[in-house]
């Protein structure tokens, strides 16, 4: 712990004692980033889950990259690249190096022809309170192209395409991979006083090439085969969405987004085993799915985001067909001087899972809690530091899935 403190200090003075400072409008702006955590319960287990095994944990995470922002003309690059380093001081198998490139060109043609095209590949270590004790490596690689066409000085139409391929590094998710392709068209109006208001039909084609395996069991008659039970996770979901972004005052800005979303299953039998597979099929799912936020500026020195939302789980929920989450935040920002400010924040969700093909009849449903507070100085324009605390517990009608945890972390970044 000596030696992480020591490296938090020593990359704080070094930033401190440089006279360097990002300025506005800097195409090319290079950063770093230090910080020191301790996590109460790392894996997120439960009280009586894997006895034993350490929970406690203190890591550092290390990134370093670049931020592009190049305007040619009426064109715009922006790009950024990052490195990452994380460090377990008990836990030192789960160490990991990740990265994140990205690259978005927004291209004008003339007065009425705009959009964007771009691409990203990142490599991350998977959230454990998602996958546990399994130590795993997400590849993502996304690709996206967009374009608009303003017709009429309020009216504009457009639409876009965009791919995204997950890969899993642990065998054991392996029935996690997926290939999906996401196509919408929009209908844009903007009002006199610049709000927004949008009519969007969205098409998602999501390919799981390997089968989930969920659960063995045995011929009464003969020791061979096996039966195994497994689930097909591919699907095609069509969404039809109203939304909005509201300049209600110059204080209080609202957005939101309502529509409903079907999902259907494609329940196929792929590949070739050596045991006997049977195929459980997922069910469906049509239902309503939404969200609103607002960002009301009470003063000049203080905001309050609120959010609400109910949406459908995506690739990366596991272990049921569907996951509808319902939750709320809200985070407050206090400007309490010049160079100081005060975060704060809470947090909680319901996922009822759907269509759980696990052999246990009981549909799993989770309520997860969640707060944090920090405090954040930036003694040069360029350099930021932040130390905070963060608390967060689930509740979970499987007693398995339960947790607690509490966590400390300081963390400092400059802006060259």
């Amino acid at each position: 712990m000596r030696t992480i403190h020591a490296g938090l200090i020593a990359v704080l003075g070094a930033i401190l004692a440089m006279p360097a400072q990002a300025k506005e409008g800097d195409t090319f702006r290079p950063f770093v980033s230090y910080g020191t955590f301790f996590d109460s319960n790392l894996f997120r287990l439960a009280d009586n889950e894997s006895p034993g095994f350490p929970r406690d944990e203190r890591y550092s995470v290390l990134s370093a990259g670049l931020n592009v922002d190049w305007k040619p003309g009426r064109q715009e690059i922006v790009a950024n690249a990052t490195k990452t380093r994380v460090r377990y001081n008990r836990n030192t198998m789960y160490d990991s190096d990740g990265s994140d490139y990205q690259a978005t060109w927004n291209w004008q043609l003339g007065n009425r022809l705009s959009g964007n095209a771009g691409a990203s590949e990142s490599l991350s270590q998977s959230n454990f309170d998602s996958v546990g004790l399994v130590n795993n490596q997400v590849t993502r690689k996304r690709r996206f192209g967009r374009a608009e066409w303003a017709f009429h000085p309020r009216w504009r139409i457009g639409g876009g395409i965009e791919t995204t391929d997950y890969a899993n590094s642990a065998s054991l998710l392996a029935s996690q991979d997926a290939q999906t392709q996401a196509r919408d068209v929009v209908l844009s109006y903007y009002t006199p006083k610049g709000s927004r208001l949008r009519a969007q039909v969205r098409r998602i084609d999501a390919e799981f090439p390997n089968p989930q395996i969920l659960g063995y069991r045995q011929s009464q008659v003969f020791p061979f085969p096996f039966y195994v039970e497994v689930a097909d996770n591919s699907y095609k979901q069509t969404e039809y969405n109203l939304l909005g972004d509201w300049s209600v005052s110059g204080k209080l800005k609202v957005r939101g987004q309502a529509g409903w979303v079907n999902r259907q299953y494609e329940n196929v039998l792929k590949g070739n085993y050596f045991f006997v597979p049977q195929l459980k099929e997922r069910p469906d799912f049509s239902g309503f799915a939404g969200r609103i936020s607002a960002d009301w500026y009470a003063t000049g020195k203080t905001l309050l985001s609120v959010s609400l939302y109910q949406e459908l789980g995506g690739a990366q929920d596991i272990n049921a067909s569907s996951v509808l989450k319902r939750g709320a935040s809200v985070n407050g920002v206090w400007l309490m001087r010049e160079k100081w400010r005060l975060n704060a924040g809470v947090t909680f969700e319901n996922r009822d899972f759907k269509g759980d093909p696990g052999t246990t009849q009981m549909q799993r449903n989770d309520d997860t809690f969640g707060e944090s507070l920090s405090v954040s100085y930036a003694p040069i324009q360029a350099v930021s530091v932040d130390v905070g605390v963060s608390a967060g517990r689930r509740n979970s009608n499987i007693s398995v899935e339960e947790y607690r945890f509490h966590m400390l972390f300081a963390n400092v970044r400059a802006d060259f």
